[in-house]
């Protein structure tokens, strides 16, 4: 039988509510953990309670993304910082009115000849053992890419040369693919690609740069919401009510764990509870094994999965049945009660 532990603390939340709907137009850059605050406001309905009707659409890739938010056929767009301040050195603008995101989603996964005997390596002889290694991301001249660049140029490699890139698109599945057919050796996905190949066991977290183990990458205006000009000026109303909805969803992200405990028994999986908040050694473990510092943490057969985000993406991409069907093994690391 498969054991699965939630570690949380408690939390509430209070949210207002409205009778009229007004029709809102969102685009996204594809599917991740980008975009989780999206997928819980639209789970949670609270684009309904702030009277708004939400025409949402998904894209593959930023520049679609930011095509539409320039030609207004999006109200709002989700896009990386950097596609406002591309538009900007090119004469245009668009303007960015929510942080999402103040570090990458995404980490660099690599396989075991790169990840094995590098446990005690510095950032830096982590990042020279991908010279001449083949690594994936979401596309050409993207947010993967450029941070890639950022760490070739400190450490004096070639990108591309030294190390070869290689474009997969926005989608998991490409990435596990890739890993088990050995086409790639490295990969900088969006999660939750980086979940689902640890999972097969292909592949292992090598830098990790959604906690902060990277100086460059901590505290960046990284995800954001943004929109044209002309609906700061003639909608001020409707991106305010975008933005209480977001930030309504990011404290549910944060603060309520009775959403991560309300999937899992949607699923009818059986799990424990183990209260962390006013145990600091269990709260230290749980730091150290999730690499996370929000709760809560859900672990499956002892494996650290991340929080309500991570499991509700996981469930979108269809992964998660799998992981729960999945019977512990020996091998599997314990989990501290």
């Amino acid at each position: 039988m498969r054991t699965l532990g939630v570690l949380s603390v408690a939390a509430c939340m209070l949210v207002p509510w409205s009778a009229s709907a007004e029709p809102v137009r969102i685009t996204n850059i594809g599917h991740g953990y980008y975009a989780a605050a999206l997928y819980v406001a639209k789970q949670e309905k609270l684009f309904e309670k702030y009277g708004l009707e939400p025409e949402i659409s998904y894209v593959q890739g930023g520049a679609l993304a930011l095509q539409a938010t320039l030609t207004k056929q999006a109200d709002v767009g989700i896009l990386s910082y950097e596609h406002v301040l591309t538009v900007a050195v090119q004469g245009k603008r668009i303007v960015s009115f929510y942080n999402i995101a103040n570090r990458p989603v995404n980490n660099l996964i690599a396989n075991d000849a790169i990840v094995n005997g590098s446990e005690k390596f510095s950032i830096e002889e982590k990042f020279k053992r991908l010279k001449d290694a083949r690594v994936a991301m979401p596309s050409a001249n993207g947010s993967g890419e450029k941070m890639l660049g950022v760490l070739a140029k400190k450490y004096n490699l070639t990108l591309p040369g030294d190390i070869k890139s290689v474009y997969l698109g926005a989608e998991a599945g490409a990435y596990v693919a890739a890993f088990q057919r050995g086409l790639i050796d490295a990969a900088l996905p969006f999660e939750p690609a980086g979940v689902l190949v640890e999972q097969t066991g292909k592949g292992k977290v090598y830098l990790n740069m959604m906690n902060g183990e990277i100086p460059e990458f901590r505290d960046i205006l990284f995800m954001t919401l943004a929109t044209h000009p002309d609906n700061i000026k003639d909608k001020p109303e409707l991106l305010r009510k975008v933005a209480q909805v977001f930030t309504d969803a990011t404290k549910i992200l944060k603060t309520d764990p009775q959403r991560a405990k309300a999937l899992l028994a949607k699923k009818g999986v059986p799990f424990s509870e183990i209260r962390v908040d006013e145990r600091p050694e269990l709260r230290a473990w749980l730091i150290e094994a999730s690499k996370q510092r929000t709760v809560p943490q859900v672990f499956i057969n002892g494996h650290a999965m991340g929080g309500f985000t991570d499991i509700a993406e996981l469930e979108r991409e269809g992964a998660l049945d799998g992981l729960l069907e999945r019977p512990p093994s020996a091998e599997d690391p314990e989990v501290r009660r």
